[in-house]
């Protein structure tokens, strides 16, 4: 018998909900993706608000989210985050009374890693790590440089050192992440790419369409958070504002900057800036194949999903170079690569594109192919290292 098949996988994604009516994010669909091989799934989200939710999605597939409350300031967060440890160390604790868990993926060092070191030490459970981001990077993006945020930056480094190389298993996405889990002495580890489906993200955008477009939609996706380089993104749109009336941009997603973008675009008395909110993930394919160009405008990224996404539809892809972007996008071949924090670079990119259909055209196409390169394999490496922990920790 396939030892997966009678294993238990909880699987703890860094994911927030508000509820469970709608799931925001591809964790979710490669998390209940493995209902097929595992006996059972648990996914283990964060609640937005202050009430846990639970939600049975399959026959073998659960999903429940722990209180966990984010903010725009360094003390607050730090406090918020001392507290979702306690949360969740108790629920985690609890939950393993009721249900034996063989094997454990997480998806973020700081957020849920020493939580997770400690259950797999205590009650020996054998855990994954999906290194998905620079913690340390992402915070300096989020805060300003301080005494305090140095100090957290240390507590980082020894999270590093500490969890990464007790890890049964280490997947990191991107070069840099790979140059962190050697300097971290980390010993079991792969590259991996990050996971999309692309049967359900593909292209559908009809042809030669562009041709009947008087306008372009430009559309972001994702947290609207400092580190994502959304006043970068705003700016530029701010600098092209006057130059051109050609495009719309449209913003998906939530987070702590939405605020701040509404009183950006109100100051700045900028008509062609939407805010469309949240989606289903299973929404997001026709998002997608309704733009016309796609901005990830980031200031750090590990393999940002959302990149492989819009490729995957066909949406032509503005990224700057940082993480792993550099290796999915060759810049003007199957997309446009430019550098982080630069409103004025990032505008002329844009432009570029509004003006030249044919480029567009061109990136469409080539980004779809490399999308499929990108992710054929996968499930094949990430089904042969749960396969490869369950027997050595069993042995």
């Amino acid at each position: 018998m396939d030892i997966l098949s009678t294993a238990t996988l909880l699987y703890v994604t860094q994911s927030r909900q508000e509820n469970l009516d709608k799931l925001i994010g591809h964790r979710f669909t490669e998390a209940f993706s493995w209902r097929q091989y595992f006996k059972r799934v648990i996914v283990l989200c964060y609640s937005s608000t202050k009430n846990y939710l639970y939600r049975k999605i399959y026959d073998n597939a659960y999903l429940i989210g722990i209180p966990f409350d984010l903010a725009p300031s360094t003390v607050k967060s730090v406090s918020n985050l001392v507290r979702n440890y306690l949360n969740m160390w108790s629920f985690l604790f609890k939950l393993t009374k009721v249900v034996k868990i063989d094997i454990i993926r997480l998806e973020n060092l700081v957020i849920s890693g020493p939580q997770v070191y400690i259950l797999s030490k205590i009650k020996k459970i054998p855990h994954v790590l999906w290194l998905g981001g620079y913690e340390r990077k992402a915070m300096f993006s989020k805060y300003k440089k301080n005494l305090l945020t140095w100090f957290i930056s240390r507590i980082i480094i020894l999270f590093e050192i500490v969890i990464l190389k007790n890890a049964n298993f280490v997947y990191p996405v991107s070069d840099e992440l790979v140059e962190l889990t050697e300097k971290r002495n980390v010993r079991n580890k792969f590259y991996s790419p990050n996971y999309v489906d692309l049967s359900k993200f593909n292209d559908k955008h009809p042809q030669n369409y562009l041709n009947s477009k008087e306008k372009l939609e430009l559309l972001y996706v994702g947290r609207f958070e400092e580190e994502k380089g959304l006043k970068i993104l705003l700016n530029a749109i701010k600098i092209l504002y006057n130059e051109s009336n050609k495009f719309e941009l449209n913003l998906v997603g939530d987070g702590l900057l939405k605020e701040w973008i509404l009183n950006f675009i109100k100051r700045n008395k900028i008509k062609n800036v939407k805010l469309l909110g949240t989606f289903d993930y299973s929404d997001m394919p026709k998002l997608y194949n309704e733009a016309d160009i796609f901005v990830l405008p980031s200031l750090t990224e590990g393999s940002p999903g959302s990149v492989i996404e819009a490729m995957g539809c066909g949406t032509a892809s503005i990224c700057t170079a940082v993480g792993e972007c550099p290796k999915i996008i060759k810049n003007g071949e199957n997309g446009i690569l430019i550098k982080p924090g630069n409103p004025q670079e990032l505008a002329n990119a844009i432009l570029n594109l509004v003006n030249n259909k044919d480029l567009i055209e061109k990136l469409r196409k080539k980004g779809r192919i490399s999308a499929l390169k990108r992710t054929k394999d996968y499930r094949k490496i990430h089904k042969f290292v749960y396969e490869q922990v369950l027997k050595t920790f069993n042995a």
